[in-house]
């Protein structure tokens, strides 16, 4: 598959919370979407999520979201086709992009979606853009740039800092180079049904 054109670039830029169980456990409870065509955010999306498990003591403390807060809020599956919309024909970007980006598979899967699209870390990236800073977490990284503080841990204000780290660094250096460090380019990338669902 060829490359996209640099100046078309579009990014999904995706936080997600989840409860902290180990392996299948492990769940979304929040997920947060910006869309960005360039350095242009054109949309956004949020939800929390009944992950259907506990949430661990931990990831409460952690996040703030409890299980009350989650108990009634749609399930994944019934998000799974909107959001496989949004991420459809966009760059997946997220600060850690291997964490996230697994877990929204993985929840795809389950509703028989495959998903395997290119990818963009904005730690990697911050680190070679933005050198010689004292931290690359996500918190410490917006201080040192001079951005907006925010709600760590929680999809939609940890989306949006990650998105305003990638618009700088789309200014800094351009479209080329950032389209240089995206991973995962020459594999389809719409999300398609494995199988009917049941």
């Amino acid at each position: 598959m060829t490359a996209p054109k640099p100046e078309l670039l579009k990014f999904a830029v995706v936080d997600v919370e989840t409860t902290g169980g180990a392996g299948d456990a492990n769940r979304i409870t929040e997920i947060g979407i910006a869309l960005l065509d360039g350095d242009e955010q054109v949309g956004e999306f949020h939800s929390l999520v009944d992950p259907g498990v506990p949430i661990t003591p931990f990831v409460k403390n952690l996040t703030g979201i409890t299980d009350e807060m989650v108990s009634g809020q749609p399930q994944f599956q019934a998000l799974a086709e909107k959001i496989a919309e949004l991420l459809d024909g966009r760059i997946f970007v997220a600060h850690n992009v291997q964490f996230d980006c697994r877990m929204v598979r993985t929840e795809l899967k389950r509703c028989c979606v495959k998903f395997d699209p290119p990818r963009l870390c904005t730690v990697k990236t911050s680190r070679k853009f933005f050198p010689g800073l004292p931290s690359y977490s996500l918190h410490n990284l917006t201080e040192s740039l001079g951005l907006s503080d925010f709600r760590h841990h929680r999809a939609m204000d940890d989306t949006l800092a990650c998105a305003e780290i990638l618009k700088l660094a789309y200014r800094k250096v351009g479209p080329e180079r950032i389209l240089k460090e995206v991973k995962n380019l020459s594999t389809p990338k719409k999300a398609r049904v494995l199988s009917p669902k049941v």
